[in-house]
């Protein structure tokens, strides 16, 4: 049995942004008990657990101002405007994660037509061979 629980608002949603370089922004926040990294570069944004985000940008973050005391004056509390970015992009990836649930789905309807189709082909195939036999 697959029981869905019942997301929060997107306006719980409680965190900072940090301007990275002038390509580059980055949310971190808290939102359904887990934390989250929106990383947005040139409009385009991405979503990640905190803990792989922080793994996967270590370089960025040695190689760019957050390493500085300049880097303090970037970081704010999120927007409304941020906050609803941050929400599209959740929308999105769980609209991909329930596209990529489907697809076994599809394949077993799909395996499971070609077998009814094979099994009504094989159950004529041996009433002609009775027939013929007959």
């Amino acid at each position: 049995m697959d029981v869905q629980r019942e997301k929060p608002p997107f306006s719980t949603i409680s965190g900072t942004s940090v301007r990275l370089s002038e390509r580059d922004t980055i949310a971190i926040y808290r939102w359904d008990g887990l934390s989250w990294v929106a990383h947005f570069r040139d409009g385009h944004g991405e979503l990640d657990d905190a803990a792989t985000w922080f793994k996967v940008h270590a370089g960025l973050l040695r190689s760019c101002q957050v390493g500085s005391i300049a880097a303090l004056e970037t970081v704010e509390l999120l927007t409304p405007e941020m906050i609803s970015k941050i929400a599209r992009l959740h929308r999105r990836l769980d609209a991909e994660r329930a596209a990529r649930a489907q697809v076994p789905a599809n394949a077993a309807a799909a395996f499971r037509r070609t077998c009814a189709s094979l099994a009504a082909r094989l159950r004529g195939w041996r009433a002609d061979v009775v027939r013929r036999t007959s």
